[in-house]
């Protein structure tokens, strides 16, 4: 297709330059062969670097973020410059291959997010990271998501710099492929804590952690704390069987844990939080358009919003996507899509009706 291969890429000045349909499997392994990660954590879809689905191009478009989201950013703030065709099969590009360009309009933004409907990315340019020496999860045992939450933002309150967060019910834990996720079971929540960084930093900031509570965390080494992080990352913990719903919902994270809870209380719902509580990975029931009307209406009452994740074919042409737009924001959403695709050829219906 000529849109596969990376063109540029300077370890030195952590950049790199990529045709946009090359497989994001090959920016993570030329990336590790120079000891260096894509910070923003995307989910590979895959149970290694080499088994990465999806392409470099999509990843951006849509956004996509893993846990280190809560401290390290999205995948937006690290698209430095793009080049694309306009629904008006006009040229441009933006942006350039550093940090502090500051000429014309920041569209690098725009467009991770848009999901390809205001217009079609050829190459990418990349902001890469350093990536850590090691790494440490703390897991503490607590009664429900409120109690995960408080103890979550002590940590993070504290100087101690955690690069994660999860809250993960015993019910889901249990599921986990390794101890001591599997060990929970007796606990209504677990809250995990990771954190990265040179050896030394890490066991000290780990061992400061572990003193700073009542509550005593199993710590993991390096291996197992990247074994847990990907189940977490991966959703791999959701139950999928049966045809059941999967959601991802945005809160704010000081909400994720009262909205956590009451979210799993609903009939035949599981779920766990990832990002501190800002992101919610929900499974629900497919019967009966998977209560989406409530969940929705549950989520508006928290700040939040709910994004059809994964469901059965058929609900997906009835059931909107995306969440509910207040109408002055929805206006400004279909004029910014006129603008770059008037004749809505791009991706149509892929957000909501109309774009």
């Amino acid at each position: 297709s000529g849109l596969d291969g990376i063109t540029m890429y300077e370890p030195d000045e952590l950049v790199l330059t990529a045709k946009a349909a090359t497989p994001l499997a090959t920016i993570l392994q030329e990336l590790d062969k120079h000891n260096q990660i894509l910070a923003f954590d995307p989910v590979l879809g895959g149970d290694s670097l080499a088994n990465a689905m999806g392409t470099i191009g999509g990843v951006l478009a849509s956004n996509l973020s893993g846990s280190r989201r809560l401290t390290a950013g999205a995948a937006r703030d690290y698209l430095l410059g793009f080049k694309a065709v306009s629904g008006r099969a006009e040229l441009f590009q933006s942006g350039s291959r550093v940090m502090k360009n500051v000429t014309g309009y920041d569209l690098s933004k725009l467009m991770a997010g848009s999901w390809g409907t205001l217009a079609i990315m050829h190459e990418v340019t990349i902001k890469t990271m350093p990536k850590p020496e090691t790494s440490a999860s703390l897991l503490y045992a607590c009664a429900d998501a409120m109690e995960a939450r408080s103890v979550i933002e002590a940590a993070f309150a504290s100087p101690h710099e955690p690069s994660a967060a999860a809250m993960i019910p015993a019910s889901l834990a249990v599921y986990s492929s390794h101890q001591p996720f599997s060990d929970f079971a007796r606990t209504g929540m677990v809250a995990v804590i990771r954190l990265e960084g040179f050896e030394t930093s890490v066991k000290a900031r780990s061992d400061a952690l572990y003193a700073m509570t009542e509550k005593t965390p199993v710590v993991t080494d390096h291996a197992l704390s990247d074994a847990l992080q990907a189940e977490i990352r991966e959703t791999r913990l959701m139950p999928r069987q049966n045809n059941r719903v999967i959601w991802k919902i945005n809160c704010p994270p000081a909400e994720g844990g009262e909205l956590l809870d009451k979210l799993i209380a609903r009939p035949n719902c599981r779920g766990y939080a990832d990002w501190g509580g800002g992101l919610i990975w929900l499974s629900s029931p497919s019967g009966q358009q998977a209560g989406a009307t409530a969940i929705r209406a549950l989520v508006s009452d928290y700040g939040g919003e709910a994004m059809l994740h994964e469901a059965p074919e058929g609900m997906r042409r009835t059931l909107p996507v995306f969440h509910p737009q207040p109408k002055p924001l929805e206006a400004l959403t279909r004029r910014i899509k006129s603008s770059f695709d008037p004749l809505g050829i791009l991706n149509p219906g892929r957000m909501i009706a109309g774009i």
